[in-house]
C-alpha cells in the first residue's frame, strides 16, 4: 500500500485530485494548501465558488492545527461522533483554501470512520480537503467504475487494501461558529 500512497502524495503535491471511497459515499480530495488544486477540483465538478470544501482529519490533533473555537460542547460531539458521518464547521485559522480563491472564515472537518482511509490521511500528512465525488447538483458516484468514467484521467482513484461498505448519505453538518450548534445538513447521523 505504501507505493499507492506515496503514488498519490506525489499526485496532490502536483495539485492532482484523488477519488477514493469514504464511510459516507465516494470522495475527491485535493491539497488545501493549494489554491490550484482546489480550483481544478471546483471546475472538474462544476462547483459553485460559494461551497467551500472541508477538511478530512486522520486525528483531533490534526483539527486544532487548522481551527479554533472548540467549545467543550463541540468537543463532546467529536468524541461521540469521531470517527463518524459528522461534519462540524469551526472558524478557521486561515491557513487553507476552502475556495478557489480565498482561504475562508470557516472551515468544516470530520474523520471518517474508516481505517484504511485514516491511515491514507496519515501517511500523506497533507490537510486533505474533500467533497462528494459527483458532477455538482447531481447524486454522489456510487462506484469506481462511475468515477472514471465520468472523470477519467482527470483524477487518481486510490483503491484501499480493506473494502467497506459505504453508507450511501453524505455526512450531518453542524456550525459551530457563533458558540451554539446548527445543523446545517441532515445526514447520517442522527443529533
Amino acid at each position: 500500500m505504501k507505493e499507492i500512497y506515496e503514488k498519490a502524495l506525489r499526485h496532490l503535491n502536483n495539485n492532482g485530485i484523488i477519488a477514493f471511497k469514504t464511510d459516507t459515499v465516494m470522495g475527491l480530495g485535493v491539497n488545501g494548501l493549494s489554491n490550484i488544486a482546489v480550483k481544478n477540483l471546483f471546475d472538474l465538478k462544476g462547483r459553485s465558488y460559494d461551497k467551500p470544501l472541508y477538511l478530512l482529519a486522520y486525528s483531533v490533533e490534526q483539527i486544532y492545527d487548522y481551527v479554533y473555537g472548540i467549545t467543550d460542547e463541540a468537543l463532546d460531539l467529536m468524541k461521540k461522533y469521531f470517527p463518524g458521518a459528522l461534519a462540524i464547521i469551526f472558524r478557521s485559522q486561515k491557513k487553507l483554501y476552502t475556495k478557489p480563491d480565498e482561504k475562508g472564515e470557516t472551515l468544516g472537518v470530520r474523520i471518517p470512520k474508516y481505517p484504511d482511509l485514516l491511515e491514507f490521511l496519515a501517511f500523506i500528512k497533507m490537510p486533505l480537503l474533500n467533497t462528494s465525488a459527483n458532477i455538482s447538483d447531481m447524486p454522489p458516484l456510487e462506484t469506481k467504475e462511475s468515477i472514471l468514467e465520468t472523470f477519467g484521467y482527470k483524477v487518481l482513484y486510490i483503491e484501499f487494501e480493506h473494502d467497506i461498505e459505504m453508507l450511501g448519505l453524505p455526512s450531518t453538518i453542524v456550525e459551530f461558529t457563533s458558540g451554539k450548534p446548527v445543523i446545517i445538513r441532515k445526514g447520517a447521523v442522527e443529533i
